[in-house]
């Protein structure tokens, strides 16, 4: 495995625990983890919009 970062360039951490091991980037965030993030859209109700909400219930 590469040492350098794939998003960011930087040189990853290696982490182990137990005999397992994980990479990181402490510049980027970067843990090695795919994500797909192909699904459909979908609304975001906003911090406003909740406390609205939660204000009609009363």
């Amino acid at each position: 495995m590469s040492t350098e970062c794939p998003r960011c360039g930087s040189t990853l951490t290696t982490l182990s625990l137990g005999g397992a091991e994980a990479v990181s980037c402490e510049e980027c965030g970067y843990v090695g983890v795919e994500a797909d993030h192909s699904g459909e859209p979908r609304a975001v109700e906003t911090w406003a919009e909740a406390l609205e909400r939660f204000a009609r219930r009363e």
